[in-house]
């Protein structure tokens, strides 16, 4: 009798694991499909795209004996595979740092009025935001270079703002 207590424990106790795995798997296949959803929503699908596109375009003006058919295919292919490999990597990022609530806030955001605004207005404050950087940097590099030669030390590299 003890035997078979102890193989009817050890099955439920099996029965209860599995199930708990597969509805962990279902949720993360929720929460995987949920991040997804928010690159839609939020506008990172269309930027991932313009990388893509950009990508090949640099490609494009570099190899010129390349025939425009296989840039045709090529940016279907990345476009349709890529992303699914973009977002193996990011999801898990997000699960780490999210939870699936927050990615549910997120989306209902980016679903309202004023994220559709944001989200459509993020590309072009991201491009001027890096131009920006850019020319704050230099300016900084600038002042730097100044102040270390005012201070009468010998700068090894060369510096150009």
């Amino acid at each position: 009798m003890k035997i078979i207590g102890t193989k009817v424990f050890v099955l439920i106790m099996l029965f209860t694991a599995s199930t708990c795995f597969a509805n962990k798997s279902v949720n993360d296949d929720e929460y995987a499909k949920d991040v997804k959803h928010l690159f839609q929503v939020n506008g990172s699908a269309n930027s991932f795209k313009k990388s893509i596109k950009t990508m090949l375009e640099h490609f494009k003006s570099q190899e010129s004996n390349v025939p425009a058919s296989y840039w045709e295919k090529t940016e279907a292919e990345f476009l349709k595979t890529s992303f699914d490999d973009l977002y193996d990597m990011i999801v898990p990022i997000y699960r780490k740092n999210l939870s699936h609530e927050d990615v549910k806030a997120m989306i209902a955001f980016f679903e309202s009025d004023a994220g559709r605004r944001i989200a459509q207005k993020t590309p072009a404050i991201t491009a001027e935001s890096m131009q920006a950087g850019m020319i704050w940097g230099q300016e900084v590099g600038r002042r730097i270079h100044e102040d270390i030669q005012s201070k009468g030390f010998k700068i090894r590299l060369p510096f150009t703002p």
